[in-house]
């Protein structure tokens, strides 16, 4: 009995030593040709349901590692038809597994609109929006990010992440004491609302600049970054939602992160500076709004000059 018995434990042992390795060898770039050619994609395939949730895991990591590497493996991935095993394990797995499952689906969808495309005709949509419902906060994070890795190609790939009812849990996600998880969530809004005034209003619609305006006070430099991408993002596509995040009472405090000690803080504040003063003033409150914000335009533009200029020397 104990013989037979050893025979398993061999087995799995092997198992569990492959797909770890082959997790590790896919983070170094030399590696990948080798594992390409040796079939990588069809050994790790049928490893996905394997009985040990360990293998599972390590096996996703794995598939995520390659196809994040280029479009052709991101294909191999598509073309194995791995992403339907995928996205059934996000509603049945655990949340690590949910994790490297969000992490391929993301990885394959970042490549082009047709890689996010075939995501989307794989059912992932409805299991993604499901996972911004977990309790984990890695969980959120992971599908958050694959959700705004799908809706940044194009306005038809973001309306569809619109339809599925991911605003309303991405908004929620901006709340959340996260710092990684507030980022993305702010970035994946950002993605969906830079298409079209109807994505962007839908992005309003869901509530999403009462949460965000508050954060530009933040002392954590990366999530101002998406903060103010995200207000420039609805303030460019017309007067009205420009007037509903001057409204927000972003100013005059986004006006001091022009001398923000991140170089990517200042110019998305710019950013967000100009999409707001751009439009005509077509309203009382905006045109009143307008010319306070072209008064402080003028006095920190210099500012604004030398920052690009201290950008170009570091480039």
């Amino acid at each position: 009995m104990r013989a037979v018995l050893q025979v398993f434990e061999n087995y799995q042992r092997a198992r569990v030593n492959f797909v770890q390795t082959v997790a590790e060898l896919a983070t170094r770039p030399q590696n990948i040709e080798a594992l390409q050619n040796a079939g990588v994609m069809q050994l790790l395939r049928p490893l996905l349901l394997d009985n040990v949730p360990s293998i599972q895991q390590s096996a996703a990591l794995a598939l995520g590692r390659l196809a994040n590497y280029n479009d052709e493996l991101a294909e191999a991935v598509v073309s194995n038809e791995v992403l339907p095993q995928l996205v059934y394990s996000l509603s049945e797995q655990n949340r690590f597994y949910k994790k490297a499952a969000a992490f391929v689906l993301r990885a394959v969808a970042k490549h082009s609109p047709q890689l996010a495309q075939a995501v989307v005709d794989s059912g992932a949509l409805d299991a993604l929006v499901g996972c911004l419902e977990e309790f984990d906060p890695g969980v959120k994070e992971a599908a958050a990010w694959a959700l705004g890795y799908i809706a940044r190609h194009n306005g038809e790939l973001a309306q569809t992440v619109v339809d599925a009812g991911a605003v309303p849990l991405l908004v929620l996600c901006v709340q959340e004491p996260e710092l990684t998880l507030k980022r993305i969530a702010a970035s994946a809004l950002s993605d969906i609302c830079k298409h079209s005034p109807e994505l962007a209003q839908a992005v309003v619609d869901g509530g999403a600049v009462a949460y965000l305006a508050p954060l530009i006070l933040s002392p954590d430099g990366k999530l101002k970054r998406q903060v103010c991408s995200a207000l420039a993002q609805i303030c460019k596509h017309s007067v009205d939602l420009a007037e509903v995040v001057v409204e927000a009472e972003i100013f005059p405090q986004i006006l001091n992160l022009l001398k923000d000690v991140d170089v990517y803080v200042r110019k998305n504040a710019a950013t967000c500076i100009r999409e707001v003063a751009k439009h005509t003033p077509e309203r009382s409150q905006v045109r009143r709004r307008a010319i306070y914000i072209y008064i402080y335009m003028y006095i920190y533009i210099y500012i604004y000059i030398y920052t690009y200029i201290d950008l170009a020397r570091h480039i």
